[in-house]
């Protein structure tokens, strides 16, 4: 073989591993890249796949502890549920009084008398208005005041209002063994001014007249000088015929000195029903004798209302206007009429 056809075949040779090389080519494997980092994976290990995380159901939010709703408390109805100790006014009181509006708690109270006074003060009229004046008293039943005891609470900035609520009388007595029954308004006030000093003058026995009085301020020593003569017109009584309570003039009157000469003067209710004795006997005036009757109907000329007296300031909604309302009423005259007392006719 010529030497040309050996390099011929030599060029043929290498063309071929050429296109051989040229035409099939290889991706190199992550062990041709990295051989030291690439581990081999057992055929064996289990193919995990990914498990889709469950949706969570929606719960509601839980609901806080509900307080139970109390049950409501009835408001308090004023005359048709009993008074409670807690809405009781202050009260106080003339002592002639005092039966009257103790019987008058005990029924909006729901209670008994006796248990109705533990809850009601009795002073008398003049400790009565300086409670209201100052404030300690907010309702009072008396006899109406006395001219230094309204200017006492003018000056202490204080009105008083007036709520009539019984009918009485301004009566006087005498020991039931005077034989004089009756007198004029005339030889009465001859009789306070100390101008008729013996019962021959009105027609009794040669006696002389002797006229207890009660102290300043009191509710019978008011009426003197208001039914019968003004304060400066009474001749005043000497210091052993002055007596500071009711019960004393009544007392004096029936016993004094084993006389028929002594006198003195109350309120009908107090003599006829609380404090009476056997010993004395009621004086009529012009002729007619102080009973329910001759006071119910007009008649007696001495006539006395008692009243629930308050402060004008007291409010609108107080409890004390339900309660002077009630009194004023049926109620009231029916409490009144079983007490031994004269409603008051608002006619």
């Amino acid at each position: 073989m010529s030497i040309r056809k050996l390099k011929l075949l030599m060029i043929t040779l290498l063309g071929v591993l050429f296109l051989f090389a040229c035409g099939k080519k290889t991706t190199p494997t992550p062990e041709d890249l990295h051989p030291a980092t690439v581990t081999e994976v057992p055929t064996d290990t289990p193919v995990v796949t990914d498990t889709p995380t469950p949706t969570a159901t929606p719960t509601e939010a839980p609901k806080p502890t509900e307080t139970p709703t109390p049950t409501p408390v009835p408001e308090f109805r004023f005359g048709v549920d009993p008074l409670p100790a807690d809405k009781l006014p202050v009260v106080d009181g003339a002592l002639a009084l005092e039966p009257f509006y103790d019987a008058v708690f005990a029924e909006l109270m729901g209670i008994s008398v006796e248990d109705a006074k533990m809850f009601l003060p009795c002073n008398n009229t003049p400790s009565a208005y300086e409670n209201l004046t100052n404030g300690k008293a907010d309702m009072i039943f008396c006899a109406l005041p006395s001219d230094e005891q309204v200017k006492a609470a003018e000056d202490a900035g204080v009105e008083f209002e007036y709520h009539t609520i019984l009918s009485g009388g301004f009566v006087f007595f005498v020991n039931r063994e005077n034989p004089v029954n009756s007198i004029t308004q005339e030889q009465l006030k001859g009789i306070v001014s100390g101008k008729i000093t013996n019962w021959k003058q009105v027609g009794g026995n040669d006696e002389p007249i002797v006229l207890f009085q009660r102290n300043e301020g009191s509710g019978s020593q008011t009426g003197l000088y208001r039914y019968v003569l003004p304060k400066e017109q009474v001749k005043k009584a000497e210091k052993e015929y002055a007596v500071d309570a009711m019960m004393g003039a009544i007392d004096r009157v029936a016993d004094y000195d084993n006389g028929k000469g002594a006198m003195s003067f109350s309120y009908y209710y107090y003599v006829a029903n609380m404090h009476g004795s056997e010993k004395i006997k009621l004086l009529g005036i012009d002729g007619v004798i102080p009973s329910d009757e001759t006071i119910s109907k007009g008649q007696y000329p001495f006539l006395n209302f008692s009243q629930i007296v308050t402060r004008k300031d007291l409010p609108a909604d107080s409890i004390v206007r339900d309660i002077i309302a009630w009194v004023q009423g049926e109620n009231g005259a029916r409490i009144a009429r079983e007490n031994g007392y004269v409603p008051y006719d608002v006619k």
